[in-house]
């Protein structure tokens, strides 16, 4: 489902962002002008409702770290209506639910701001989001020598098909026999690696592709992103989108040489 954005202005200087859809790589620049557009627009504060969200993976949550940044530079008050389990406890992993202003609904917003303004007329209390991830050493396993089902998908190197990536995985682990949120923890997983590809691998996308493999090995499911783009440093372990993989798949094995491409294996265990 592509992004839906709807703005509106609920007086006092204050704007209302109403998002609907999907917040990843493919829809990001949509979205950042849509954040920026609201922060010009507003005057005393911006309020992001996330309950029309159904997927948001490290790029929606960089868009929307950056903009909160923005609007506190601004001088503007910045919260999110955030009342999904799934998206509450995605931030949650990654430790910034107690950071991000949130609330579960927009009057909820406003009577903290307004009882705040009463108590703290004067006081600027800035909040400064400071996240520290140590990155790991992934030692390299053989791949599993007994195959079941497998899938193979080729992609153009290009945001709109990480979609398509991430479904046909979902649809594979579904078949499979995962529930319902180990299917959604697949598809956040598959998403992450494949904005990593589309995003880092290449200097230039065009005419580039990627690959995705899935197979089952017993009661797991394996999945590859393959790329032969540049080789990305062990570093990049300790970004958002690796600790999300790692949050919700039970291993992941890093594997990247400088010039000659990068694989992020993912297995998920099938609860019996």
């Amino acid at each position: 489902m592509s992004l839906q954005v709807n703005s509106r202005n609920l007086g006092e200087g204050i704007i209302l962002l109403e998002l609907k859809g999907a917040m990843d790589a493919s829809v990001q620049n949509q979205l950042a002008d849509a954040f920026n557009e609201a922060i010009r627009s507003a005057e005393k504060g911006l309020i992001v409702s996330l309950d029309g969200v159904d997927f948001m993976d490290s790029s929606g949550i960089g868009v929307l770290m950056r903009s909160w940044g923005e609007a506190e530079n601004n001088g503007l008050k910045f919260a999110v209506i955030l009342k999904q389990p799934r998206l509450r406890k995605l931030l949650d992993t990654l430790g910034l639910l107690d950071t991000l202003p949130n609330f579960l609904t927009v009057s909820d917003t406003l009577t903290e701001w307004r009882t705040q303004e009463e108590r703290e007329k004067f006081e600027v209390k800035p909040l400064t989001l400071q996240t520290t991830i140590e990155g790991e050493s992934v030692t390299a396993t053989p791949p599993p020598t007994a195959v079941y089902w497998q899938m193979e998908l080729q992609l153009a190197c290009e945001p709109e098909l990480i979609t398509v990536a991430r479904l046909a995985c979902a649809s594979f682990a579904s078949q499979f026999g995962f529930g319902l949120d180990e299917v959604e923890d697949i598809k956040l997983a598959v998403s992450e690696a494949c904005t990593n590809v589309v995003q880092h691998a290449y200097d230039e996308r065009q005419g580039r592709r990627f690959v995705v493999k899935c197979w089952t090995e017993q009661n797991s499911l394996l999945i590859e992103v393959c790329d032969w783009g540049r080789g990305l440093t062990q570093g990049f372990q300790s970004h958002f989108g690796m600790k999300i993989i790692k949050a919700v798949m039970d291993d992941v094995q890093f594997l990247s040489e400088e010039g000659k491409g990068t694989i992020v294996r993912m297995i998920k265990r099938r609860k019996v």
